[in-house]
């Protein structure tokens, strides 16, 4: 592999949220993530080192579970495309041609921050096991190995017209597990000491706001330094934006805003307040 190895952490409290799982990720020179088809032999500059990556895991022998672990992998490893990834699973578990699918990927508005093409974000889902490919005809149905028995291959280009995509069972699970919904739940559960101040911040970007906004908003608070020691420097405000931003429920477009998971919490706490 090519460059430096870096380590994504995972997170278990306000200084570590969200997953124990590590992944190792390859950069560049300039310090940008390597994704799988670059960090290869033809892109080492002499001198460096080569190391193979193993094979990747044979799918049809996995069970439930390790897939579920592999495509959480695939979908976290890279910080710049997690909520893209999940979007896709997420918008893939009805059928889409290739093109929708295209499309969507590069609505999101984290897109923006790739520096990846739609299909290659793709190709990693289908890579990770959470997403099938099938051909389909004109009429957008899928073509079975029945209906191509017997044709030569002029007449099964003729039959398939083009490629759809759809999340399989254990993409759809992991779609339920990582709901930004569920993942914001587990920030506010386990980081209690700043529960209001991550809910302030969440109704803070119901309207466009700048991360100058926040720190200004948070700057001198007492909740800073909460859980340190009198000594300890306090947390800054930008970590509270870090770790909503990791769950989902907020996202960078020109600006920070609460995202439509975040504000779909922010409406369920308040329906309870009222009763």
């Amino acid at each position: 592999m090519v460059g430096n190895v870096e380590k994504a952490p995972g997170f278990s409290s306000i200084d570590d949220f969200e997953s124990s799982d590590t992944e190792i990720l390859y950069t560049n020179a300039q310090g940008r993530v390597l994704e799988d088809e670059e960090a290869d032999e033809a892109s080492v500059p002499p001198g460096v080192e080569v190391t193979t990556r193993p094979e990747p895991p044979d799918l049809d022998t996995m069970d439930f579970e390790d897939r579920i672990a592999l495509l959480k992998r695939t979908v976290t490893r890279n910080p710049l495309h997690r909520e893209i990834h999940y979007k896709t699973l997420k918008f893939c578990c009805d059928r889409h041609i290739l093109p929708e699918v295209e499309d969507f990927i590069a609505s999101c508005p984290e897109f923006s921050a790739s520096t990846q093409s739609p299909f290659f974000l793709l190709k990693f889902l289908l890579k990770g096991g959470g997403i099938e490919v099938y051909e389909v005809d004109i009429n957008g149905e899928v073509v079975t190995d029945a209906q191509k028995e017997g044709l030569s291959e002029d007449e099964i280009d003729d039959l398939v017209e083009q490629f759809a995509y759809e999340t399989n069972e254990v993409g759809r699970e992991l779609v339920k597990r990582m709901s930004p919904y569920n993942r914001l739940l587990e920030l506010l559960e386990i980081t209690p000491e700043y529960y209001d101040t991550f809910i302030e911040v969440l109704e803070y970007l119901t309207e466009k706001r700048s991360m100058a906004d926040v720190d200004t908003l948070l700057r001198g608070r007492d909740v800073l330094m909460a859980g340190r020691d009198p000594g300890d420097r306090p947390i800054q405000p930008s970590v509270f934006i870090d770790k909503l931003e990791k769950t989902g429920g907020i996202y960078w477009e020109k600006g920070w805003l609460v995202s439509e998971e975040g504000r779909e919490l922010l409406t369920t706490l308040e329906e309870r307040r009222g009763h």
